[in-house]
């Protein structure tokens, strides 16, 4: 059995327990790294490849039936790189309860495919982690900011943003 250390979070090839059948069966074709974190409620949680993104949304949506997209964001980690982002998504079958954090990485200046054609309600939050982060979501319908002004220069929830801000700005 691999495990991979990152901070405090680590990832094995362990399924945890709580993860039904269905969601395993779904999961098998990718190769998924698993996690349980207090922290998130104990919700299981499992890492994939940037590229498998939207195929693991559209299995656990379709095999799974994982209809819900509860929460989509981001975290950053200046000191880890090149993969300085963690994007995440939170599903849940709404008939069973079950919820799975799927995460990703991301390094500054890449991009992550849009679950906007799986869920309408990403549409939103891509654009929040894209305001708040820079993070872009390749096919989005519309990827602007939606928080701060569109000449706004910086991303305001990065840890490196200074704290007093950089600019100043009209309303």
């Amino acid at each position: 059995m691999s495990k991979v250390t990152t901070s405090c979070m680590r990832y094995s090839d362990r399924v945890p327990a709580g993860i039904s059948e269905a969601s395993q069966k779904a999961l098998a074709p990718f190769k998924v790294q698993w996690s349980e974190h207090p922290v998130h409620g104990g919700w299981p949680g499992c890492l994939v490849s940037g590229a498998d993104w939207p195929k693991v949304f559209q299995a656990l949506k379709e095999q799974a039936n994982f209809e819900l997209l509860v929460d989509h964001t981001a975290v950053d980690y200046p000191d880890r790189l090149p993969e300085r982002f963690t994007v995440l998504g939170l599903v849940s079958n709404i008939h069973t309860q079950e919820r799975i954090m799927v995460r990703t990485r991301v390094a500054e200046g890449g991009s992550v495919p849009t679950l906007t054609h799986l869920w309408r309600s990403a549409d939103w939050a891509e654009r929040e982690t894209f305001d708040m982060f820079g993070i872009r979501f390749e096919g989005h319908p519309e990827l602007t900011r939606i928080y701060m002004p569109q000449d706004f220069d910086g991303w305001p929830l990065r840890r490196d943003f200074p704290l007093q801000g950089h600019n100043r700005f009209r309303d």
